[in-house]
């Protein structure tokens, strides 16, 4: 391979480490940005992107080696240098992470015709690389149509409420050493693996570090118990994935189906008699975020060894769960009340990461088929329906086709769909679905329980339309609960506390579309709202307050939440060119 500082699977080498590098490109303060066209991807802006043109020649020369007979441990061993010298991860890394992607690569490229600007156009969608293989376009057959739009009654003060409590991103790490090296320059620190420190300030805090590290297992404990405790009157949970932490060098199935049970198990004992309602995350795979289309690789590179463990272990979290569905691909359908379901599906099947995606893109497990059939029976037994999934539609690393295939489903189903929950991103942030440029739906994004990185672990209670004729379903307030890292170093004890109520921070009346979509306009020219927002985006984590959100990252931010189609930068156009009125 020719040296280049990309690699098709290796891991962003922008300087900021790990998996979200890839995907929150546009996070950091520091993002250049000019104006409108500098949110659309650079191919579509008619510049050259390197990025992409280096991810192609890698490609073709890959493949050619391949065809003139390399063999696959010398591949393996050139591709280490590579991550090595010119990707600039560390030897660690690079001899553990390389080994496992490598079996999905050589498959593929054994196994099917990809050309290099069709791979690299899947992988690397997130740096705005394109493909031209029409079969990367595909459409999910859509039932009846969308009848007329209901108007939404919201409900009195004093009507009954269910409470609701969000989990996600637990990343549990047993490793966690309060002491060691949490400036390590791994992945993934604060371990007895991570080293001795250099300085005293160098050492892993006790209830969690801002630095690149996992979730202890006793200051998860402590906010399960805070949770319960706070909040005995929860009619259920929901956990939407990702309980391994981010050591994806080193991960292997035996390790992920350990955090898998521990986690689980720590879930239950908190809550044994509240229904939990489980969602698969990227990292429960090992290797990371690769989960193949069911039935279309051989055994030994399935994700059947998950979707098995999955499907004992939810089982546990909600016995009348029907297992079949799990063991297909991790998703599911659940009716809690008469009249109301909830859906859990798998959304990594929609995430570039997923290099299997090159090999089968067109709706994968049928998980979208399938959605689009369960809310058409929701919509016919008059049910309305909250989804959960783990990566939201909307961000830079969701497919383009299925992200808009899954908001087709979404402005069908307006009527029936009352909710969406994800998270994945460790923010506390939200996204707007549009029919045109009326708002018609929300997606909460919840916080993470760990603090990787620079945020303070979070959970989330919502309120939702309780039982009541006419109910709605609607998430009606919701608050989000911290634990200040810096001031429980400093104390040495865990204090969790209310960081904010949606309605009572952001002045709305009613968390219906169109309030959260004026929301985000009212921020466009309230500078003060806005940082009251950011805030809470970084669940308080005090290094990135230090930060400040400047204007750019202002920018990127209001798109993040009037964005839930990849294909569509309409609503992001529209709040950027309110923000240069002013």
């Amino acid at each position: 391979m020719v040296p280049g500082h990309l690699c098709p699977l290796c891991p962003s080498s922008n300087g900021v480490r790990g998996s979200y590098a890839k995907e929150h490109l546009a996070s950091t303060p520091s993002q250049p940005a000019s104006g409108p066209e500098d949110f659309l991807p650079s191919t579509e802006r008619g510049k050259v992107n390197l990025e992409c043109l280096e991810c192609e020649l890698v490609v073709v020369l890959l493949q050619g080696e391949i065809a003139a007979g390399i063999t696959y441990e010398a591949l393996v061993q050139e591709a280490v240098q590579i991550c090595v010298t010119q990707v600039g991860m560390t030897e660690a890394f690079c001899a553990g992470y390389v080994p496992q992607v490598a079996p999905i690569l050589y498959y593929i490229f054994t196994h099917n015709d990809v050309s290099a600007v069709d791979f690299c156009g899947m992988v690397l969608s997130y740096w705005g690389c394109t493909t031209n293989n029409p079969d990367r376009e595909w459409s999910v057959l859509i039932h009846g149509e969308k009848p007329p739009v209901e108007p939404v009654m919201l409900p009195e003060p004093d009507a009954p409420r269910l409470k609701v409590l969000h989990l996600s991103d637990t990343h549990m790490d047993p490793l966690y050493t309060p002491g060691s090296n949490a400036a390590c320059p791994e992945e993934l620190c604060c371990r007895e693996e991570s080293g001795v420190a250099a300085t005293e300030d160098d050492e892993a805090w006790y209830w969690g570090d801002y630095r690149h590290c996992g979730s202890p297992p006793w200051m998860l404990e402590d906010m399960l118990a805070h949770a319960r405790n706070a909040h005995p009157d929860l009619d259920y949970v929901l956990w939407t994935g990702d309980v391994v932490p981010h050591n994806m060098w080193s991960t292997s199935r035996e390790w992920n189906l350990r955090l898998v049970r521990e986690t689980n198990a720590l879930v239950r004992k908190w809550f044994p008699d509240v229904p939990v309602f489980p969602v698969v995350g990227n990292h429960e795979m090992s290797p990371l975020d690769q989960y193949p289309n069911p039935g279309d690789v051989p055994e030994e590179l399935s994700a059947d060894w998950l979707y098995e463990e999955l499907a004992a272990q939810w089982a546990k979290l909600l016995p009348s769960l029907d297992n079949s569905t799990v063991l297909h691909a991790a998703f599911y359908s659940v009716l809690v009340k008469p009249g109301f379901r909830v859906i859990s599906f798998n959304s990594l099947f929609g995430y570039t990461p997923n290099v299997w995606l090159v090999q089968y893109s067109q709706d994968p497990a049928g998980v979208l088929a399938w959605l689009e059939e369960e809310l058409w029976k929701a919509e016919s037994a008059g049910e309305l329906v909250h989804l959960l999934g783990h990566v939201p539609p909307g961000i830079l690393a969701a497919e383009r086709t299925w992200s808009r295939e899954y908001n087709r489903i979404v402005v069908r189903y307006e009527n029936t769909i009352r909710g969406q929950f994800f998270g994945h991103t460790h923010n506390d942030e939200f996204e707007v679905f549009h029919d045109g440029d009326r708002p018609i739906g929300v997606a909460y994004v919840a916080p993470s329980q760990t603090p990787w990185y620079d945020l303070n672990p979070a959970y989330r209670v919502y309120h939702v339309d309780g039982d009541r004729p006419g109910t709605t379903r609607m998430v009606l307030d919701h608050e989000t609960y911290v634990m200040n890292l810096t001031a429980a170093q400093a104390s040495g004890e865990a204090h969790w506390e209310q960081l904010y109520s949606a309605r009572d921070s952001y002045g709305m009346a009613a968390l219906t579309p169109a309030d959260w979509q004026d929301l985000a306009e009212r921020m466009t020219l309230d500078r003060s709202l806005f940082d009251e927002y950011y805030k809470n985006y970084v669940s308080g984590g005090d290094p990135l307050l230090a930060l400040g959100c400047d204007d750019q990252c202002h920018q990127q931010r209001l798109c993040d939440v009037v964005t839930s189609d990849r294909n569509n930068q309409d609503p992001c156009l529209n709040v950027l060119k309110m923000m240069q009125k002013v």
